[in-house]
């Protein structure tokens, strides 16, 4: 199993994530059943705008817990492919367009879920969808300056902002936010800081 885990993995994935998703790719490889690594790619997509449903139902517990399984399977893909030697620059580029697309409506859900729960007095309305569109802008361009280095040759560190963390703390969101909806605030707040500064640091690193 450790030709399956990368080398730039971060935090979340390198201490949570591989210790499932390994097992699982290594399970259907064995099985028989011929997944390909593009079939795991729109299943971790599906489970992903499942997630983000869960969210607009107001079911952020469930929505946050298969947010965090969408995380898990992302990682099957390049397993499936490493164990079965179909790695392919198309299968990559699919693996990364999709994952913008499921940061965006799980992010997009819960600013919804947000606005609509969190009391107008407690916290504007307006702000509510601030923080939306920066903690999207934010995510974006994380994962955008990471594809942008590698394509001149160049790879920036991995801190404290990739997608498996911020899945992460969409899971804890969820979980928080069924018992305490104000929390949704608070932690879009989080993935502004955290994706911001992060980009920040890159630009920086850069020059």
């Amino acid at each position: 199993m450790v030709k399956l885990v990368k080398e730039t993995d971060g935090f979340i994935s390198k201490h949570i994530n591989r210790k499932i998703s390994t097992r699982i790719s290594v399970f259907l490889v064995n099985s028989g059943l011929d997944i390909s690594p593009n079939e795991m790619i729109f299943l971790s997509f599906f489970i992903a705008t499942v997630s983000a449903c869960l969210f607009l139902l107001n079911l952020p517990l469930f929505g946050g817990i298969i947010a965090q399984v969408s995380s898990i399977l992302d990682g099957c893909d390049g397993e499936i492919a490493r164990l079965t030697n179909r790695t392919s620059k198309e299968g990559e580029i699919l693996d990364s367009v999709l994952d913008r697309f499921a940061d965006g409506l799980i992010i997009m859900a819960i600013t919804i879920l947000a606005y609509n729960t969190v009391p107008p007095l407690v916290v504007g309305k307006s702000l509510i969808i601030v923080l939306g569109f920066l903690a999207l802008m934010g995510s974006f361009s994380v994962s955008y300056s990471a594809a942008r280095a590698i394509s001149v040759g160049y790879k920036y560190k991995r801190r404290w902002a990739g997608r498996d963390v911020r899945l992460f703390v969409i899971m804890l969101a969820g979980i928080l936010a069924a018992f305490i909806p104000v929390s949704l605030f608070f932690f879009l707040l989080i993935l502004v800081v955290l994706t911001f500064s992060e980009t920040i640091l890159r630009i920086k690193e850069t020059f």
